[in-house]
């Protein structure tokens, strides 16, 4: 099982090998919020918004308030500062957050939850570990078991190892579309057509230290 910190690198390692690619697939990270106000997360994150909205959340960043009570922050295209520890464990002194991290490029997911600043579980699966590998850390929620079952059932009758297809990356991304409504690669009508506020950064947005960068920690 890998440690927390392992788990970190593990995504920063994903999204700089990725950067180096072409190809389509959804490259994604995302924070869903419940118990703060959308100035508040914002605040914290050292984010602000630009009153420019669309459908889709396709800019780099985006915020939108989903129906089940959550705030949604999604980032396109690596892995953002601002999803890091020491953030999420500010933004999760006051309330419930759940981080979703998607590299369909290498079938690379993983899901987390923190609460009174600390995190409570994490789930990460990485394709080229193998195609059944999943870590879990901490105390799950009870919705990972049926839908491990469910999607572990599918990979063992898509031919398991040898299968061409990676059910068991949907496990992290389902776990988070249960527990808030939201999944990154479904249409949701009900959200509208301007549900996605274009998210700026600003001089108070986290940033890594080129010390911190260069030793990918």
């Amino acid at each position: 099982m890998l440690s927390a910190l392992s788990l970190r690198r593990r995504r920063r390692q994903v999204s700089r090998d990725v950067s180096r690619r072409s190809g389509m697939g959804f490259s994604f990270t995302s924070l869903a919020v419940r118990g703060g106000t959308r100035d508040a997360v914002l605040a914290t994150l050292g984010l602000r918004g630009t009153n420019t909205h669309e459908e889709i959340p396709e800019s780099d960043i985006t915020g939108a308030s989903l129906p089940s009570g959550w705030y949604l922050v999604t980032a396109n295209r690596g892995y953002p500062a601002f999803a890091e520890d020491a953030t999420l464990k500010r933004l999760s002194q006051t309330a419930e957050v759940v981080t979703c991290f998607v590299e369909e490029h290498v079938m690379c997911s993983a899901a987390s939850m923190w609460a009174d600043g600390r995190e409570v579980w994490s789930v990460m699966h990485a394709a080229d570990q193998g195609i059944e590998h999943l870590d879990t850390k901490g105390s799950l929620p009870p919705v990972f078991a049926p839908i491990s079952e469910r999607l572990r059932a599918e990979q063992a009758a898509a031919s398991g190892k040898k299968a061409k297809v990676d059910h068991i990356f949907d496990i992290p991304v389902e776990m988070v579309a249960q527990l808030t409504g939201y999944r990154h690669d479904r249409v949701m009508p009900e959200l509208g057509d301007r549900a996605f506020e274009v998210l700026a950064t600003t001089d108070a947005t986290p940033k890594r230290s080129w010390l911190r960068r260069l030793l990918g920690v």
